[in-house]
């Protein structure tokens, strides 16, 4: 909506009994979640609701911020505001896996029977001394040992978190405040998106291009003076694309100026990814942190992600660890270090990356082979373009495969796709999925 058209019907000032900015937030996200206003439209102008309902233009700029903050809105005043979607940016995935004989490929799980065996490192690990002493250590020192060779600089200091989302919201919560400016790839995952809505940042996207981050809009974004970059430099979801050398150094040039982001990367595949590790730790480490997780490759109960930075960063992410969670289990770190050093698991998690890696390249050669333009080459899912989100979710739905909405995967509209998880789809079934799809009749060829 521009300055001179007519303002809406939810904006007029009868509608708001409170015009304070919570009330005309609140006003407004009721409208939101009722229909009134849809997903994708127009908000008035800061001035021209301001000068509806009377008030200053930093009162309607100020429940921006609140409506921005639960993600139910996006955008500045230069490109403009719009509504992003009912629930906001913290999205559920819906409960369609409970309905019988359906083909659920919506999830990036780990396939069971290709996780190492737990029971001897946990046997080891139980019988650690001073097992259930309270200790203060950020990451047991033999499990540092073991996992610094394999670090992008040896010049981290480590802590153990529980979890990659865990030790991204550490991260996180340690770095910014609510209201900074987030620099995040996209599309990306869609739980990340509502981790960082919920911290309360403002998330400035940049696209994730075939050889990583587009340079033009990463340029563009530092100009906001951003507090941290967020991307996935090898097996990227949802696109399972990778950032090459070349890409990290020119962005990395980008980052030169007196304002000096911290770059959060998040290695979420580790040692099941078949591409290699360009990192920008490389060559700023005094303004990077690795975040690698144990929970794909070894085993999600394990609950494991090790983080990887300066100094100053890792004792206020471990701070928040502290006060929150106290510490990462002991014994799930033992029993890490246990797998690591141990030749079965590792001929174990090999064998798992080649059979990911066949299972998503039987589905996308089967895609192509049917005339649909696909171009993820790792990871544990397709990131399929298609003509209509909605109506190919229905169409598989009819045909017993559970997919998920690519809209999920945005912090704003952005062109229609599906996200097909291929981690736990055999071979031989590859052709049959294909097949769904192309029946759908929305795929773009």
């Amino acid at each position: 909506m521009t300055g001179n058209g007519a303002m809406p019907a939810w904006a007029r000032r009868d509608v708001f009994p409170d015009v304070t900015p919570r009330g005309i937030a609140s006003s407004i996200a009721t409208s939101i979640r009722d229909d009134v206003i849809a997903p994708g439209e127009a908000l008035p102008t800061v001035r021209d609701l301001a000068a509806e309902l009377r008030v200053s233009p930093s009162t309607i700029s100020a429940a921006w911020g609140l409506l921005k903050r639960r993600g139910l809105i996006a955008g500045t005043g230069k490109s403009g505001v719009r509504v992003t979607s009912a629930s906001g940016q913290v999205r559920r995935l819906e409960l369609m896996s409970t309905v019988p004989g359906t083909r659920d490929l919506r999830l990036l799980h780990p396939d069971v029977s290709l996780l190492p065996a737990l029971d001897q490192a946990l046997i080891g690990a139980a019988q650690q001394p001073n097992l259930n002493e309270y200790y203060d250590s950020p990451i047991l020192p033999e499990l540092e040992t073991a996992i610094a060779p394999t670090w992008p600089v040896r010049s981290h200091h480590f802590a153990v978190a529980n979890g990659g989302a865990d030790a991204i919201w550490a991260v996180l919560h340690a770095h910014s405040v609510p209201g900074d400016r987030v620099v995040v790839e996209m599309p990306t995952q869609p739980q990340l998106i509502s981790l960082m809505v919920d911290l309360g940042l403002s998330i400035v996207p940049v696209p994730y291009g075939p050889d990583g981050l587009d340079e033009r809009a990463l340029r563009d974004a530092l100009q906001t003076l951003p507090a941290a970059v967020f991307l996935q430099p090898r097996s990227q979801a949802p696109t399972g694309r990778s950032m090459t050398r070349e890409n990290r150094d020119r962005i990395v040039s980008h980052m030169s100026g007196r304002h000096q982001p911290l770059v959060i990367e998040y290695d979420d595949l580790g040692p099941l990814s078949r591409r290699e590790y360009w990192s920008t730790a490389e060559l700023r480490p005094a303004h990077t942190v690795v975040i690698r997780s144990y929970e794909k490759s070894y085993g999600p109960d394990l609950r494991l992600a090790v983080i990887g930075g300066p100094d100053e960063v890792i004792q206020r992410a471990h701070a928040e660890i502290r006060l929150t969670r106290q510490w990462t289990s002991r014994i799930l770190q033992s029993a890490l270090l246990w797998m690591l050093r141990d030749d079965a698991t590792e001929q174990q998690v090999h064998r798992a990356r080649a059979e990911y890696g066949a299972r998503l390249d039987a589905f996308t050669e089967a895609l192509r082979a049917r005339g649909v333009d696909v171009d993820s080459d790792d990871g544990f899912c397709a990131w399929v373009p298609v003509h209509d989100e909605g109506r190919t979710i229905e169409a598989l739905a009819l045909q017993g495969v559970v997919a998920l909405r690519g809209e999920s995967s945005w912090s704003a509209p952005n062109p229609p796709h599906v996200r097909i998880a291929t981690s736990r789809l055999p071979v031989e079934d590859a052709d049959a999925i294909a097949d769904a799809l192309v029946r759908t009749g929305e795929v773009t060829r």
